[in-house]
């Protein structure tokens, strides 16, 4: 067995840009949504750059409306975290939760309950989505985690976030996962490229 070659597949690298939606369809998706439930748990998706499993986790007590936070419990990986919340969101919650009863589901009062008195599940919110996001009329590629992580990513570097603050606000663990998202549309590119590389005469 000693001295003998073993060949082994090399892994190919991933050089494939991440799908993502742009600020006008991301825009159109809430403009169709007249369920305010609904336009509520889309926007605190977006917003708060969160996956469909951290969304369907909320309690009430999770929800800090005066620091326009909101607390993950066990999100990916079992790790806890914070997510922050647009001003535009948390005036949607606060219309929502102005209407919307308070509920108990195993000792526990979720954000979101769906109207058979259940939490809601992460292929349901999926779905939802979906039925939105045909409705904007929107045939790009992608689904929810590209609304509300690729995308979210995407409109923070093209407004020159710093890559660092992006990895804190996706809660990565390691950075390389957010350079994925380091990627900005042709129309950013080409404003950039107009400023920045010019020669002064």
């Amino acid at each position: 067995m000693f001295g003998k070659v073993v060949n082994l597949p090399r892994l190919k690298r991933n050089d494939i840009l991440p799908y993502f939606f742009t600020e006008d369809e991301v825009l159109s998706i809430f403009a169709v949504c007249r369920n305010l439930k609904h336009l509520a748990m889309l926007q605190t998706l977006f917003y708060g750059c969160l996956r469909a499993s951290e969304l369907c986790n909320f309690d009430d007590a999770d929800l800090d409306l005066k620091r326009s936070t909101i607390h993950i419990r066990e999100g990916k990986g079992g790790r806890d975290g914070i997510a922050h919340l647009s001003p535009d969101c948390i005036r949607t919650l606060i219309k929502y939760l102005q209407v919307r009863p308070p509920f108990e589901i195993d000792e526990r009062k979720p954000l979101f309950y769906t109207d058979y008195g259940q939490r809601w599940d992460r292929h349901d919110v999926y779905r939802m989505f979906i039925r939105y996001k045909e409705s904007a009329n929107i045939m790009r590629r992608g689904g929810l985690h590209t609304f509300s992580r690729h995308s979210t990513a995407t409109v923070m570097v093209s407004r020159g976030c710093d890559i660092r603050i992006i990895k804190e606000i996706l809660r990565h663990k390691d950075i390389r996962t957010t350079l994925r998202y380091a990627h900005v549309n042709d129309k950013v590119v080409r404003e950039w490229y107009n400023k920045t590389l010019r020669l002064e005469i």
